[in-house]
């Protein structure tokens, strides 16, 4: 395809446009039928299904081959249609093929010469008179052809033979059957002679041309060969010939011969044999290419001639020369396939710009919907235009119709980009994300725009999509026609489909979408409804009304026209009578589909047009079945409606073929040479459902649906009226989809009573192979290279096994199936593979929901690293479920699955519970933050929750997933974070004064420094939709969303109350007119208030108030505590009049109100409630007294005058008046004695929230959640919620949600099911502050950990923690922690001294004061401890400190020697014990004060040497190690070398470079890891490198922990910017795992004698994972 034919078509332009590229390589094999039927047989079993499997799974294409010879029905001959058919399925394989598209095989056989079925009446007439006037009886002529009067010219039609021979097709009598058909072939040999003679005397007389006559002589494979390649431009691409002659045809045996050559009264038939010759020598060869044709000789063996045993080697080369040959043309069409981004979507735009031509050719009329459509395209409106009308109210063609009026009439002088999507018809036009990126891809190629800046994720492409539109221009416009809106599938349009499309057109920019409506179908017109809402302007909705009468018959005539058709006049009468009754275009098109096979002389009876559209497409369905077989079409079209998007020609032969209903029916008299459906049959009903059944796109396979919801609903009121029908299908797909009949694998089936009878069988039945392929999840290239997930089965065999209710194949293979879960993440995305639970959570019975609903939510709540780990699904679950698997059976199979399979993918496995378990109060737990997060706030939708700490995050709250991460690079933490009323904006403000404004949409963000005048601090931000505020105590600017100052203005006035100073405290807008300001005193002590109202731009009286505010909803009334009456609460309505608050109603809680301070006020939904925080409680007011008050604990003492102070009217009833009193009082919730509520800022403090049905209160008080039963208004249950202050929590109650989100300083944001609040919590033990070290020991399954506080002792078999110890329990500092290697002793300092711990009392057995401990080593298995400690002197003038070492007996403590050594004050470096224990080696000074290595005897402590630095060639020493081989050997590490020394004689023995220090046992091999990434295993002598393990990118700088196993056979490698732990083999490099841990990582360490790994984290977690080597 040129550039200007690629330009033009992102343009969108209609004008000569190429076909597009198809997904099906499709070839018509065209042969004689009797003397080919062994190499037909043997391509059929042993070639065809190579060549459909090397297509499907190097290129991703269907194969197909029409084999016109196979499987014809009788009822194909009777009405002669054979000849017509095979003509056009070379159209279509031409059409559709990717490479070859005809193959003909020719032998010595000219083959069936058929007489026409149709001749033009003028030219019969022609023939007739010339023979008659030879005096010939014509009457046989007569007889057969009757003239058509309704084709435009007239043309005579060749009689069905068994409406004139009617036992023609009578098989139930073979006696009659057998005499007719017998007659037949007499008469047709009768009339093909009358035929030939009469066109020879014809085309000698000069009266006809030669091609005319030829038209008689002609045999049906000659007419092939002519379309098929003598036609054909390009054969070379395209077309296979094979031709085979056979030697010594034993003529003698006529009835084997006839079957290999043309016989005419027992002897060769001359005048074949030239003609075949004519075509197969001459013409054949002179046109297709060398290489393309192959010629066979064989020899004549036998009785039969040609058979399978005797030609055997003919046979193999013919087969590998024919597979060698279709694979080659298809290799070479897809190489010029422009596979590129921009071929996938060149070839999608051109599929819509067809569909869009084929509209634009039937569309007559509707003049005035096309002035109005115009009218909106050249005005000023800057919204899309909706058209909307029923199902097949010819929306389509309308905006088909627009599009091609605004290319060449409405916008003729510009250059518009035409973007024209007809949504679900294509592959990539079906769901939303791929769609959209499409359409970015087409507006980016005409704006020069690279493709690359595209975002594949739905939020960021959406506002990108928004972004591209404003490209637009007055000299290119760009305008959309997007077709049915409301089909969109796929992530983003579960709520709706339509919320995407923008509301507000940039200039030039202009969108007309279409959608359904039906009034009597809200389900059908729920889009529609959203459109409403989004578009509040009438004149943007167009409605597309049914053509009515007139304007319908005349497009019928149009189209009957463009047909060559004509009707007779009692034929229009009846067509009128039916459009009378309904004239949507989907019915005229029925009816015309119907009228066109209408002739002159069809009978009336046979006239019949239905009244409803239902009505006609079942009489179309109904007429199908007549003509291919009842069960054939039902079984066909039921299993297109079954499946979930559809299904792929191949995979609806291949099920028909495994559907023994259907091949009994088809091969009722034969046995067929491979159990199949003749492809052709399917073909053949299509052909006859054109335009119904659309390809479209579903899982990356072309599939075919139904066009028009009318034919699916219609086919489900046909086929699956009966249930057990609807599961059969499904059942039958689910099978398909299970593999269970594929590769090879017969499936049995009965033999009819017609073919045990003919062919004399003594089986009942036989087993044959179906040919269809395996099923597996993934197909992996033959060398294991390339993967190719199987799209289809993800897609479709859930569904199939839900709905034929196949639950136990469906939790087998599915939903507790490790492989499944696994590839189908790999593939899809998160939802995808979630929406198969929650699908079958609506069919499955009640009680298997918990359990699957087990393994969706632990999905969920990995969702975040799952989506980019897809090989940590093993880890998850394991990890989240191993408390549940006892009790839950298939849970627990699919944890042996996570073991025995997802070792495969990571071989790291939690050995205990260690994530979050789902099913529990904790619906997931969101994380990202790096530093506490301050403010939370939700969407106005309730969909997302934006949060702020150092970054900006946002998280869809359906799924969990990370929808948004900011790192705006800023000084100090945000705070104050406000989202504008369209969730566009948001703003927040840092603790120095910046404030940021950042755009949701595009993630571009601006800064803005302190605006405020000197000395003010910034306090607080506010966004509007247009309008972005900062406030400072005594003013506030008002920027623009640019960042540009619009206005600043000074803190209002505050008299009468001026006689003390106020500052802002908060700012609420409503626009520019309406705002609130609260001040304060500036002092948390002092807790007066001041509100300051603006309405309309004039400001109120203040109103005085103190402790806590709140407004209603419309700013009409105040909650506040009254400084009149202690902090009890009052209400103020606006009154207008006097511009001033008036006190209206007193609201009461307890008797301890005036005690209480307020400490914060929040309304509830719909200001039907109050809360309020106090000091030591809760309290609800519930203003429409829901909550029913028996059971609650009352305080009797009331306070009567208080409850009496608000009545207006004294007089009114008694019962009201009590009403009245319950709406005021308060119902207190008490937190227990010890806690109370603290206020963080002025009127902020702890909040709570209220349940669906108000059932429950639940608080964030601290670290815990508090809940309250309402009903008795009892503390019921307190959650340990977080390991940091909760900061805010806010109710999550739409809809079904019944969920409260809280945020907290542990950095975590986490959503709570209220629901579950009850459910068992399975507890992750962890310890307050981050591990700093880990230590384990060797006999027992313990491990010691250090915290800050305190240490940790942990049992690592059940990952436990058994103690958190420290030994002074208040304010201790522990630094360092080590348990001996028999467990029995843990050695810990903390707080300036050593102790000696026993472990199992958990007692202290030994303490003695060493201040700064900076190491603490054993020795002698643990029955000996070193402590080295260095004190810095206050003067540390040279830089010098002295370190100490002290040994110790364990465990009492008695010191063995005491002896010291210099070393530089800064940054002490740890001292080694050598390989034999004889030596401690620390680094420090020399007297000199230079580097050197300070040796001392490990016993007696006595000083041997000090070797200088230098000697080991290392200047810059990081560190020192031992080498575990050589007990005198210690190495200096170095930035890029070691160096190795000998401790004894002092030399330097070798450096190795690259070396990091880590090494095994041997002594042989060590790693390098350089910090800005990569791993290699280095052997230690030269430091070469033996494997990379890890490839060098450059990451950046991180800290990177690497060790080896203890027993040397793995390789660890932690990666701080990746927070993944990689595990490899020693011995081979492979990589084993990569364990993305859910926490940042601080200490790694090898446990379970190398068999597991420890790993400590940041949130206190010690987690044991256990290495299960896949290739052991």
């Amino acid at each position: 395809m040129d550039d200007r034919t690629v330009d033009l078509i992102f343009t969108g332009s209609l004008k000569l446009l190429p076909p597009v590229s198809s997904k099906i390589v499709r070839i018509f094999t065209s042969s004689t039928f009797t003397d080919t039927t062994m190499e037909r047989n043997t391509l059929m079993a042993k070639c065809y299904p190579r060549i459909k499997d090397y297509c499907r799974e190097k290129h991703g294409l269907e194969f197909q081959v029409v084999d016109m010879r196979w499987g014809v029905r009788d009822e194909a001959t009777d009405d002669h249609m054979t000849t017509e058919l095979c003509m056009r399925e070379i159209k279509n394989c031409q059409r559709l093929s990717m490479g070859p598209n005809f193959v003909v095989f020719l032998g010595q056989k000219y083959g069936y010469r058929p007489i026409p079925t149709y001749v033009l009446s003028s030219e019969l007439q022609m023939l007739r008179d010339e023979l008659a006037a030879g005096g010939v009886d014509v009457i046989l002529l007569d007889t057969w052809y009757k003239k058509d009067s309704n084709a435009v010219p007239p043309v005579s039609v060749l009689q069905p033979i068994s409406s004139i021979l009617v036992n023609f097709n009578n098989k139930r009598v073979p006696k009659l059957q057998a005499e007719d058909q017998a007659v037949w072939w007499d008469t047709l040999t009768k009339m093909q002679k009358l035929f030939r003679k009469a066109s020879l005397q014809l085309y000698n007389a000069g009266k006809m041309d030669k091609d005319a006559m030829h038209n008689y002589f002609m045999s049906v494979t000659e007419r092939e060969v002519i379309n098929g390649v003598l036609n054909v431009k390009n054969t070379k691409n395209h077309c296979l010939a094979y031709v085979r002659y056979i030697n010594n045809i034993n003529l003698q045996n006529l009835k084997k011969a006839s079957n290999f050559v043309d016989i005419l009264n027992r002897s060769l038939d001359a005048e074949a044999s030239k003609l075949l010759a004519d075509l197969r020598d001459v013409r054949l060869p002179n046109k297709i290419e060398t290489t393309n044709i192959q010629k066979y000789t064989v020899e004549w063996i036998g009785r039969d001639g040609l058979d399978n045993e005797t030609h055997g080697e003919y046979l193999n080369h013919f087969i590998s020369h024919f597979y060698k040959n279709i694979i080659k043309l298809v290799d070479r069409a897809m190489r010029k396939e422009d596979s590129s981004a921009q071929g996938q979507i060149v070839t999608e735009i051109l599929q819509h710009l067809h569909a869009c031509n084929n509209s634009v050719k039937v569309f007559h009329g509707r003049e005035p919907d096309l002035n109005y459509i115009e009218n909106y395209m050249l005005n000023e409106s800057d919204k899309p235009l909706v058209l909307y009308g029923e199902g097949g109210c010819g929306k389509t063609s309308l905006l088909a119709k627009s599009a091609a009026m605004s290319l060449n009439t409405w916008f003729a002088e510009v250059r518009p980009t035409n973007i024209i999507r007809f949504l679900g018809t294509t592959p990539d036009s079906s769901a939303l994300t791929p769609t959209l990126i499409s359409i970015c891809q087409q507006i980016s190629y005409n704006f020069a725009l690279p493709f690359e800046s595209i975002p594949d994720d739905l939020v960021p492409l959406t506002a990108h999509f928004k972004q591209l539109l404003t490209m637009a221009s007055q000299q290119q416009p760009l305008l959309l026609f997007l077709d049915s809106v409301d089909q969109l599938t796929g992530i983003g349009t579960e709520n709706n489909k339509v919320s995407w499309l923008p509301t507000r057109l940039p200039p030039h920019c202009k969108i007309i979408v279409t959608c359904a409506c039906e009034e009597a179908n809200p389900e059908v017109s729920k889009e529609y409804d959203v459109l409403r809402r989004m578009i509040d302007s009438e004149e943007n909705f167009l409605e597309v009304k049914a053509l009515g009468e007139d304007l319908a018959m005349q497009v019928l005539k149009l189209w009957m026209a463009s047909a060559a058709r004509d009707l007779s006049n009692y034929q229009w009468r009846l067509v009128s009578n039916a459009i009378a009754s309904c004239s949507l275009p989907i019915f005229v098109k029925l009816v015309f589909a119907e009228v066109c096979r209408w002739r002159s002389y069809t009978k009336p009876t046979d006239t019949h047009l239905a009244s409803t559209v239902m009505d006609s497409i079942m009489m179309l369905f109904e007429r199908i079945e007549k003509q291919h077989g009842r069960l054939l079409v039902f079984h066909a079209l039921a299993y297109i409606t079954a499946a979930r998007s559809g299904l792929s020609e191949t995979e609806l032969e291949d099920l028909i073929s495994l559907d023994d209903k259907v091949l009994d029916d088809v091969y009722q008299y034969h046995l067929p040479p491979v159990r199949r459906i003749p492809p052709l049959l399917w073909t053949r009903i299509r052909n006859d459902l054109p335009n119904y059944l659309s390809e479209r796109e579903a899982d990356g396979v072309s599939v075919m649906n139904w066009y028009h919801r009318q034919f699916r609903d219609t086919a489900r009121e046909r086929y699956f009226k009966n249930m057990n029908m609807a599961m059969y299908f499904h059942s039958m797909i689910a099978d398909y989809y299970l593999g269970i009949w594929g590769g090879g694998n017969p499936k049995p089936f009965k033999f009819t009573e017609i073919q045990r009878h003919r062919f004399n069988l003594a089986d009942k039945e036989g087993v044959a192979d179906r040919k269809v392929p395996l099923q597996p999840l993934v197909f992996t290239s033959a060398d294991g290279s390339t993967k190719r997930y199987n799209l289809r089965k993800f897609g479709e065999l859930p569904f199939h096994l839900v709905r034929s209710k196949r639950f136990t194949d469906l939790y087998a293979e599915v939903l507790f199936n490790y492989e499944w879960l696994h590839a189908k993440l790999n593939c899809c995305p998160l939802q995808a593979v979630l929406a198969d639970f929650e699908d079958a959570k609506l069919h499955v019975n009640k009680d298997a929901v918990r359990e699957l609903m087990l393994v969706a939510d632990a999905l969920r709540l990995g969702g975040a690293i799952l989506g980019a780990y897809p090989d940590m699904l093993a880890p998850q679950l394991v990890g989240r479920l191993l408390p549940e698997a006892p009790h839950n059976p298939a849970v627990s199979s699919l944890l042996q699955q996570c073991h025995d399979k997802g070792k495969n993918h990571c071989a790291l496995l939690p050995s205990h519970h260690c994530l979050h378990t789902p099913g529990g109060p904790l619906k997931y737990s969101l994380e990202g933050h790096q530093f506490a997060v301050f403010g939370i706030r939700l969407s106005s939708d309730k969909r997302y929750v934006v949060s702020i700490s150092s970054r900006v995050i946002s998280w869809d709250l359906s799924t969990s997933d990370l929808a948004r991460d900011l790192c705006p690079q800023l000084e100090g933490i945000m705070q104050n974070l406000e989202l504008s009323p369209d969730n566009k904006w948001a703003a927040a403000c840092t603790n120095n004064s910046v404030s940021i404004l950042l755009n949701m949409l595009t993630s571009e963000y601006i800064t803005i420094e302190n605006p405020l005048d000197e000395g003010e601090t910034v306090r607080g931000v506010y966004a509007l939709n247009h309008h972005f505020f900062i406030y400072g105590p005594n003013s506030w600017v008002q920027f623009s969303m640019r960042g540009e100052v619009e206005d600043t203005k000074p803190a209002p006035d505050a008299a009468p109350y001026d006689d003390v100073t106020w500052e802002i405290l908060s700012m609420e807008f409503r626009d520019l007119e309406n705002l609130v300001v609260v001040m304060w005193s500036g002092d948390l002590d002092d807790d007066r208030l001041l509100v300051h109202f603006c309405r309309c731009g004039s400001w109120l009286q203040p109103l005085r108030c103190r402790g806590a505010l709140t407004l209603n909803k419309h700013w009409t009334k105040i909650y506040t505590s009254d400084p009149e009456r202690g902090y009890q609460i009052s209400v103020f309505e606006l009154n207008e009049e006097q511009m001033l608050w008036d006190k209206v109603e007193e609201l009461n809680h307890r008797e301890t109100d005036t005690a209480e301070a307020m400490l914060q006020l929040k309304r509830g939904k719909k200001d039907r409630m109050l809360l309020a925080t106090t000091t030591y409680s809760f309290v609800v007011w519930d203003f429409n007294n829901i909550i029913p008050r028996g059971s609650h604990e009352s305080d009797k003492k009331k306070n009567e005058d208080d409850e009496k102070k608000e009545e207006e009217d004294e007089d009114e009833k008694q019962d009201i008046e009590t009403e009245k009193d319950l709406r005021l009082e308060g119902i207190v919730l008490k937190l227990p004695h010890t806690i109370r509520n603290i206020s963080t800022k002025m009127t902020l403090s702890n909040s709570f929230m209220i349940s669906n049905n108000n059932t429950y209160a639940v608080a964030g008080v601290r670290k815990s959640l508090y809940v309250w039963s309402l009903e008795t208004t009892k503390l019921i249950k307190i959650l340990d919620a977080h390991f940091g202050r909760i900061v805010q929590l806010e109710p999550l109650t739409v809809g079904a949600w019944n969920n409260v989100i809280t945020s907290s300083i542990d950095r975590t944001v986490k959503i709570w099911n209220i629901d579950n609040i009850f459910e068992q919590v399975h507890k992750i033990d962890r310890q307050e502050l981050p591990i700093d070290s880990i230590s384990l020991a060797r006999d027992q399954q313990l491990a010691v950990t250090v915290t800050r506080s305190c240490w940790g002792l942990w049992d690592t078999s059940t990952g436990k923690l058994l103690a958190q110890l420290a030994d002074a329990p208040l304010g201790a500092i522990v630094t360092h922690a080590v348990i001996t290697p028999t467990g029995d002793n843990v050695i810990t300092a903390e707080s300036g001294n050593v102790v000696i711990w026993d472990t199992p009392e958990k007692q202290v057995v030994f303490k003695d004061e060493q201040k700064g401990v900076k190491q603490i080593l054993l020795l002698e298995d643990g029955t000996k401890l070193i402590t080295i400690s260095m004190v810095v002197s206050a003067a540390n003038v040279d830089n010098m400190a002295v370190a100490h070492i002290v040994a110790r007996t364990i465990p009492d403590g008695e010191k063995i020697y005491t002896v010291d050594y210099e070393v530089r004050g800064t940054g002490y470096r740890a001292a080694v014990v050598s390989a034999d224990e004889h030596h401690i080696v620390a680094p420090g000074m020399d007297k000199s004060s230079r580097e050197c290595l300070h040796v001392f005897h490990a016993r007696t402590g006595a000083r041997l040497h000090r070797i200088p630095i230098k000697n080991s060639g290392i200047k810059d020493m990081q560190s020192i190690v031992a080498l575990p081989h050589k007990p005198h050997w210690v190495a200096v590490i170095g930035n890029d070398k070691a160096g190795i020394l000998d401790i004894k004689t002092k030399r330097h023995v070798r450096f190795v470079p690259r070396w990091n220090g880590a090494c095994t046992r041997d002594g042989k091999t060590g790693l390098c890891a350089p910090s800005r990434g990569g791993l290699d295993l280095i052997e230690l002598k030269r430091g070469t490198s033996v494997q990379q393990l890890i490839s060098r990118a450059a990451e950046g700088v991180f800290s990177i922990i690497t060790l080896f196993s203890s027993d040397d056979q793995y390789v660890f490698y932690y990666h701080s910017g990746r927070k993944t732990l990689r595990v490899f083999r020693t011995l081979d490099g492979k990589a084993i795992a990569e364990y993305r841990a859910p926490a940042e990582v601080t200490g790694v360490a090898s446990a379970h004698g190398g068999k597991a790994l420890a790993i400590g984290s940041q949130d206190g977690c010690l987690t044991v994972l256990n290495i299960v080597d896949p290739h052991e």
